[in-house]
């Protein structure tokens, strides 16, 4: 079982999703979480169970900029006090002030919410901003449920090995093309970045951008992955971001973005390879979970296996530094990965 990240921020949902006056349930880290938006667009979270009774207040709606319950019309400010009980008699001595429902600090940039999961008086660490993107929201958002637990998803999502075989594609590459890779890796604030190189020459996806694309490739703790790819004036974005559900549940959800007016009009077409291309992650996911079922001893091998041992090394420091109360250091080192793909 994977142990979860505290003190830090996780993704949430995307601002469109969440339009004024609506409610949305999500799991987050084995919590019920409810996401809401006010009348006049505010938005805000909270745990997603009434104090009441018990029933989610997601089944709920927004009266304005409170939150009623569905079963007894109890009413909650967006920062959980209860504001009114529709049953109390005038003379009933009740201190509406002392029911209350736990928040959670939110942050929306870029269209997405991001939330976070820890001390709220101990928020040390800004929201993620994606680079390049500026304040626009995604251009495509497309999200898929895996049956594993975060650390698989996350060893998934960064391992280069599985590409030629799993994303096995006319549009992407193929296990005959598979070719000797050589990156250059350097330590970030919350992981590590791939730096700046030449997009490689069987990823033909790439070249739509024209010219020679320069790609760099970054990850951040809890479970972020983001692809950043430029030629010239014109730049493609795409953020995949792993946030747990259960012990044996991820959320993986793909966020894009470009800044080519021609992509524009291909907009359904991208959403088609990009469902298609998460669904065989998905499919591949199903098929571990099955083997993952018998709890089998593993291993990571080589150098192609090299960044999943650097996630649990940053991870494993993250919860040491965080016990002990002390700032994170990232411990990885500059260097180069070598492995055929």
């Amino acid at each position: 079982m994977a142990s979860l990240l505290n003190n830090i921020w996780y993704f949430g949902i995307h601002s469109d999703a969440l339009k004024a006056g609506t409610l949305l349930h999500r799991q987050i880290c084995n919590e019920p979480v409810v996401f809401g938006r006010t009348v006049s667009g505010r938005p805000f979270a909270l745990r997603d169970i009434c104090p009441h009774r018990g029933i989610p207040l997601s089944n709920g709606i927004m009266k304005g900029e409170e939150l009623e319950c569905w079963y007894h019309g109890w009413r909650f400010s967006t920062d959980g006090i209860c504001k009114a009980i529709p049953a109390l008699v005038s003379e009933d001595p009740v201190d509406l002030s002392k029911i209350t429902v736990q928040t959670y600090q939110i942050h929306e940039e870029q269209g997405l919410i991001w939330l976070w999961l820890g001390d709220k008086e101990n928020i040390k660490i800004p929201a993620p901003r994606i680079p390049i993107v500026g304040n626009i929201h995604p251009k495509i958002v497309h999200e898929l449920e895996f049956p594993v637990n975060i650390d698989h998803a996350v060893v998934g999502l960064i391992d280069p090995a599985h590409t030629p075989h799993v994303h096995e594609s006319w549009f992407w590459r193929r296990p005959h093309e598979r070719t000797d890779k050589e990156k250059y890796f350097e330590p970030s604030c919350l992981g590590f970045d791939m730096v700046s190189h030449r997009a490689s020459s069987n990823s033909k996806v790439y070249h739509l951008l024209g010219g020679t694309p320069d790609v760099k490739i970054s990850f951040w703790l809890p479970g972020l992955r983001i692809e950043h790819i430029q030629t010239g004036k014109n730049y493609y974005c795409g953020l995949t971001v792993c946030t747990p559900i259960s012990p044996n549940s991820t959320m993986t959800t793909h966020i894009m973005w470009w800044s080519m007016r021609w992509a524009n009009i291909f907009k359904p077409v991208i959403k088609h390879f990009s469902k298609t291309f998460l669904g065989q992650d998905q499919k591949a996911f199903i098929r571990q979970s099955k083997g993952l079922s018998w709890n089998p001893p593993l291993r990571l091998t080589g150098q192609p296996d090299q960044q999943a041992k650097w996630y649990f090394r940053i991870k494993n420091e993250w919860i040491r530094s965080s016990e002990a109360g002390r700032p994170f250091k990232n411990p990885l080192k500059k260097t180069t990965l070598r492995w055929r793909t």
